[in-house]
């Protein structure tokens, strides 16, 4: 049973320094590093408003969830003391990010711009959705569940929810249902190449009680190595996104390690919030692998470099 962080309070001489120096200096530090992307966000409202853009976006496909990740941290700040400046920002971006949003609820910046607009750099796929082994459409928006979550937690504003549990339903229609809009009106049904939306899913239906967002999660866990096994090498293999045999049945931490524990994180919350016990075996077979050959004593994972990887056994 998780503990909300907003119901954890830290008076040590350990932990709390710490989280004030993140007040203080890393969370204004990495909202300047990020100031890029809310102008790429920027951008994209202005775009939807009607208005010409001449920027072209900056940055890789997936930066946008590094200013949600950012803003989730300030989120969790937010509980240690009321702080009206940090809110006040906060509040500015998520205008922006909500701006950014389309009418139907999508929301990446590089496919909302019009070609010529984006990064030539990536390559996210022509439309939308048509790429998700790379795109990081999902992986983005998982962030940015998350961030919402938090900020609703720390001060029950609900704007940057909304834009979640939109987009949220949105993805739903587009992945399970079909939206005519999108993917000529069938279903995708295909798991991210990212994983991270997953555990995503779960936080936002513990926030809002709609079971929707629980049984989201699930499906995209169901779903992996089932309706889709990629058939290229390296970056594009079938293991690199643990996509090689159906999540019951995978006894091994393979391939990337953050998309990995982003999966098993999903898996685990999955199993204790619907009682699945059909994922416990892999759970406990992966959990082990990992702990006892694949570890540093630091806690670090992945071995391997060029794919942030999982290595051989005890190859660290």
């Amino acid at each position: 049973t998780q503990i909300p962080f907003q119901e954890v309070s830290l008076d040590d001489s350990f932990w709390l320094p710490r989280l004030e120096t993140q007040k203080k200096t890393l969370v204004p530090f990495s909202l300047d590093k990020t100031a890029f992307v809310v102008e790429n966000l920027r951008r994209v409202g202005a775009y939807l408003r009607g208005e010409r853009v001449l920027e072209q976006l900056v940055g890789r496909y997936y930066v946008a969830s590094d200013l949600f990740k950012v803003m989730e941290g300030a989120a969790y700040l937010l509980t240690l003391e009321k702080d009206e400046e940090l809110e006040r920002q906060m509040d500015e971006i998520i205008d922006v990010i909500a701006a950014a949003q389309a009418p139907d609820g999508y929301l990446y910046e590089h496919h909302i711009l019009p070609k010529h607009l984006r990064n030539p750099r990536n390559n996210a796929g022509e439309r939308p959705y048509s790429y998700v082994d790379h795109s990081h459409e999902l992986y983005n928006m998982g962030h940015m569940y998350e961030g919402a979550v938090a900020y609703y937690r720390a001060t029950g504003k609900r704007k940057w929810l909304d834009v979640a549990e939109k987009n949220a339903r949105h993805i739903n229609k587009v992945f399970f249902e079909g939206d005519p809009a999108y993917n000529d009106g069938k279903p995708v049904i295909q798991a991210p190449g990212h994983e991270e939306i997953e555990l995503a899913l779960v936080k936002l239906y513990q926030a809002t009680g709609e079971k929707l967002y629980l049984d989201m999660a699930k499906k995209f866990i169901d779903i992996r190595g089932v309706t889709y096994i990629p058939k290229g090498t390296g970056l594009l293999s079938y293991d690199y996104a643990q996509q090689y045999k159906p999540v019951r049945e995978q006894r091994y931490a393979i391939g990337h390690a953050v998309r990995a524990t982003y999966l098993y994180s999903g898996m685990a919350d999955v199993a204790a919030m619907t009682g699945d016990t059909t994922l416990e075996p892999a759970l406990d077979a992966i959990w082990h692998d990992i702990v006892d050959r694949k570890m540093h004593i630091t806690g670090g994972l992945g071995a391997v470099p060029g794919i942030e990887g999982f290595g051989p056994d005890y190859v660290l």
